[in-house]
């Protein structure tokens, strides 16, 4: 019991101190930059990322390899594989969203699929920082000294915690970053590495990119909708959006699930 809390303790430290140092560096940077870039995020998290991975896991006396941060003949393979597993789930999800909203798609003749991969190129970093500071250290140890489930949905809770931290709302925190936490989870254990889930989270908020409510700017398509209403009322309305994250709660938890049934099976072999 007194490893276990142990255990629960670490990996929380771990995500409360990356999320505490993320959040304070933008709060010293706002005055001084009054809306930071992208960019500027995604290098503060990979820094702040890699320095606490650092001091845990030579703490713990592990190595890099361990908490999945390798090159290994895989690694691209598995990103691919996540990239298509992500357009896939994302993709399907917006549609749904699209059929049930009522919202139709137009192609967005100003933009081009070349301009709209360079401006979101930082989403890939801004997806490896986060899949570090969660699926790596804390999912290991947790993994290792509890369960998979445990630690599934251990680290998707701290996920979910963090989006509050940076001003999310509760239900799209728990119902929308924390499920997804999951599938990221789900991911990391299969291929026993970050490529994987880094893939299939930087191609969900790719996915989520490349539709716009007009025309103008990057995003490959644009929404409207016959009756007038905007997507940003559709946004704001929780009831209808939680439908397609309930779908996608049930989708994880059959995945979780699944993933564990397919773990003891390999073992009993």
């Amino acid at each position: 019991m007194k490893t276990h809390l142990k255990l629960y303790g670490n990996a929380f430290l771990f995500c409360f101190l990356f999320t505490a140092l993320y959040v304070l560096v933008y709060f010293f940077v706002s005055p001084i930059y009054s809306e930071p870039s992208r960019t500027f995020h995604a290098f503060v998290g990979c820094l702040v990322a890699f320095g606490i991975s650092y001091v845990f896991i030579k703490q713990d006396r592990r190595s890099w390899k361990e908490i999945g941060v390798s090159l290994q003949s895989s690694s691209i393979p598995n990103f691919l594989k996540g990239v298509l597993i992500g357009i896939f789930i994302m993709g399907t999800l917006v549609l749904a969203v699209v059929l049930f909203s009522n919202f139709s798609i137009h192609t967005n003749t100003n933009a081009s699929l070349l301009n709209f991969l360079l401006s979101t190129a930082v989403l890939l970093p801004l997806a490896y920082m986060e899949e570090l500071a969660f699926r790596g250290y804390p999912l290991l140890i947790l993994k290792e000294g509890t369960s998979t489930r445990i630690a599934l949905v251990g680290t998707s809770i701290l996920f979910a915690l963090y989006h509050i931290a940076n001003n999310w709302t509760f239900q799209a925190a728990f119902l929308g970053a924390g499920v997804w936490g999951i599938v990221y989870g789900i991911a990391a254990l299969y291929s026993k590495g970050l490529a994987m889930p880094t893939g299939l989270h930087y191609a969900a908020n790719l996915t989520t990119s490349a539709f716009s409510v007009k025309s103008g700017g990057a995003a490959l398509w644009v929404l409207t909708n016959k009756s007038g209403s905007s997507l940003e009322e559709y946004q704001a309305s929780e009831l209808e959006t939680l439908l397609p994250q309930l779908g996608l709660l049930i989708f994880a938890i059959l995945a979780m699930e699944s993933y564990i049934r397919f773990e003891r099976n390999k073992l009993q072999h």
